[in-house]
């Protein structure tokens, strides 16, 4: 595997249900992203583009396949890549999940590798634009505002992968265009994947990727028609 694949997927699959009910939600996948790559992914809803990205951080156990990540491969059992997903993997929720009774720098915080986090903290949220809102708790903040807060808990350990899953769902427009120019930010030092149902949220994507029936195809990007 070249040295700038950041993230690879062999003969992915994920099998939901048995006899009549089983569903192949993840059927082979085979996929690439590299260093400094923004790849897209879409599809209708149910299609497991949610699925597939819990699969490639880790967070769930494959049917058959594996990921790799940086040229080593995940354990098939969730709970064993857990320090590989805190220093290499940056994972931005569609609902941020913070925990409520900590302040949005202590969010940040504890997801920190090393006790010595603060002052990249502080730098890290000027970029994100939450300064101000550092010492707040999430039942304080709105919407746009705990996704942001979201954003600077998954990048404070600077990941090697990024993986957004409807990272602008429930945001207004310009919100939304927001966070996903703090997400591009991150391509160049690191890869990019945004699972999304807004064609306006992957321009300047390198590649759209879209999954039916569990398999990747190309798509027509926002990159190449604008």
């Amino acid at each position: 595997m070249s040295a700038d694949v950041v993230l690879a997927a062999r003969g992915l699959t994920l099998v939901y249900g048995e006899g009549p009910r089983r569903v192949r939600a993840v059927d082979g996948l085979e996929l690439e992203v590299r260093r400094g790559e923004f790849v897209g992914l879409v599809g209708p809803s149910g299609s497991g583009k949610s699925s597939l990205l819990f699969l490639l951080a880790g967070l769930r156990r494959p049917t058959a396949g594996h990921v790799e990540l940086l040229s080593r491969r995940l354990d098939d059992a969730p709970d064993r890549n857990a320090e590989a997903r805190r220093r290499h993997v940056g994972f931005v929720f569609q609902e941020p999940f913070l925990v409520p009774y900590l302040s949005v720098r202590e969010n940040a915080l504890v997801a920190a590798l090393d006790a010595d986090a603060g002052p990249r903290v502080e730098a890290l949220a000027a970029r994100v634009g939450v300064t101000p809102l550092l010492d707040e708790r999430p039942h304080r903040l709105s919407g746009g505002e705990r996704q942001r807060a979201g954003l600077l808990r998954a990048l404070v350990n600077a990941p090697d992968l990024v993986l957004a899953d409807e990272p602008t769902a429930f945001l207004d427009h310009p919100t939304g265009h927001a966070v996903m120019d703090v997400l591009r930010a991150e391509v160049g030092r690191a890869a990019l994947v945004v699972v999304t149902h807004d064609p306006e949220m992957l321009a300047g994507a390198d590649r759209v990727l879209h999954l039916r029936d569990g398999a990747l195809e190309a798509a027509p990007g926002p990159s190449t028609t604008c």
